[in-house]
């Protein structure tokens, strides 16, 4: 990923949390995507994609540990 698209996904992703932080003020301090896609061509495959910042794989790893745990709690906090 280009140094200037990596800065567009961070911004929207920023944008977005504060967007969703009530007025509090907030800074995002890490973030993980994880996306499929399928190719143009159907082949029947799909494709993964892990995009994220360049913090320790412990660090990724437990952010999305807990991105799952929201998931099946249902927990946003």
């Amino acid at each position: 990923m280009s140094d200037s698209t990596l800065q567009a996904v961070h911004d929207a992703i920023a944008a977005h949390i504060a967007d969703e932080a009530d007025g509090e003020t907030v800074c995002l301090t890490d973030w993980q995507i994880i996306a499929a896609a399928a190719p143009a061509r159907d082949t029947g495959l799909t494709m993964y994609f892990n995009v994220g910042t360049n913090s320790p794989y412990h660090s990724r790893l437990g952010l999305l540990h807990r991105g799952l745990e929201m998931l099946v709690n249902g927990d946003d906090d």
